[in-house]
């Protein structure tokens, strides 16, 4: 296994095409995810205001919005259609309007209507803008409310109780900033290189094991199937965990992710979530012989990946068929398994279920690619 794994690496660099699958793409995908979400917190989302009060309240509250940190204001339009148009181009990702006699209803004691439109098909920009106008309008108008009944007569404490009759606390609990880079990007890194290395590793397997290739003389140097298979993977195996301890020291490191559980444990999910993710790349090509055909099922594999592992639209709601694809995806345990012992600070016997369920599925996977190289190995032997 030692002399194929060493014949590996003196390989590697004389095939260009494998050297940038296995170390260039992978680093390039770290600047740019990194870079793209270096900020962590989006801020100055685009809005419009649409101010049909013109009075003191509407410009403070206008301000409001311009000084919260979601939002800046951009236009001033003077009607919905105009707003609308700013909404629909792209402009703006939101607009809040003001009605008539905004300040004259507040002050007699009625209810106006501070209405904000925004496009949630892009969700995380619209709650964004939803959220920042919420806040900035309530800020803006819980003091002239309070005022307003303090002038009726009532006492501070009963105007307060009034204007507010249960307090409510809510607390975010893991990421209460609502960070990008806790959330989007310790994710994303994983997810993508798990397709990486299962096209790299199919395309590294396709070099000896191709048709018209030789996999006897691989075999031979090896002792047998086994080490002549671990001899060809490991390498890479090695190549990609360094690329995903050099993500991780970026990430717990110049970004300041909190590192608050086991690093042995997420050492050891991360070698069997690479030796899973690589176990795939080798299983569809043995099985189609074609690195076309292998490309397309990696991709149908992995490439929708993110979506099933319960991030942006929780596990628990999907159907039985979506669940049981993302269990059999490897970066779902492991993603969870870095969430869980980075973030959450969870117990080592509940986080040690993903490292179980990563395990299984780097065993099975093997013991596929084992049988179907076995029942390969007997074809070419018989007359």
């Amino acid at each position: 296994m030692l002399a194929v794994m060493a014949r590996e690496f003196r390989l590697l660099p004389r095939r260009p095409a494998l050297a940038g699958l296995v170390v260039v793409l992978p680093l390039i995908m770290l600047l740019v995810l990194g870079g793209i979400f270096r900020a962590g917190i989006p801020t100055g989302m685009a809005v419009a205001v649409i101010d049909l009060d013109r009075s003191d309240l509407s410009r403070a509250v206008a301000r409001m919005l311009d000084a919260a940190p979601e939002l800046t204001v951009t236009h001033r339009a003077s009607d919905l259609s105009e707003a609308r148009s700013l909404i629909v181009s792209g402009a703006v990702r939101g607009a809040v309007l003001m009605p008539p006699n905004l300040e004259r209803d507040i002050t007699r004691g009625e209810r106006p209507e501070i209405v904000t439109f925004y496009d949630n098909q892009h969700m995380s920009a619209g709650s964004l803008v939803a959220r920042g106008a919420r806040n900035a309008i309530d800020t803006a108008l819980a003091g002239l409310r309070l005022s307003v009944r303090q002038g009726q007569g009532e006492a501070p404490v009963q105007a307060m109780v009034a204007l507010q009759p249960i307090p409510m606390q809510a607390h975010a609990l893991f990421n209460p900033a609502f960070d990008y880079v806790h959330f989007l990007l310790a994710a994303l890194i994983p997810t993508v290189l798990q397709i990486i290395a299962a096209a790299a590793t199919a395309y590294a397997v396709s070099l000896d094991f191709g048709p018209g290739r030789h996999p006897r003389v691989l075999m031979r140097m090896g002792g047998g199937i086994l080490p002549a298979m671990l001899g060809k993977i490991l390498p890479y195996t090695v190549i990609f965990l360094l690329i995903l301890g050099l993500s991780d020291v970026a990430l717990y490191g110049w970004l300041a992710v909190p590192l608050r559980g086991s690093l042995w444990l997420m050492a050891l999910g991360a070698v069997l979530f690479v030796l899973a993710s690589q176990m795939i790349g080798a299983l569809a090509f043995v099985l189609t012989r074609d690195m076309g055909r292998a490309a397309s099922m990696i991709a149908l594999i992995t490439a929708p990946a993110f979506g099933f592992m319960g991030l942006g639209f929780p596990r628990e709601a999907m159907s039985t068929l979506a669940q049981a694809w993302g269990a059999a995806i490897p970066g779902t345990w492991y993603v969870q398994l870095r969430i869980d012992q980075s973030l959450r600070a969870t117990p080592l016997d509940i986080s040690a279920m993903s490292v179980l369920w990563l395990a299984v599925i780097a065993g099975v996977l093997a013991a596929l690619i084992l049988a179907q190289l076995s029942r390969l190995a007997r074809q070419e032997a018989a007359p």
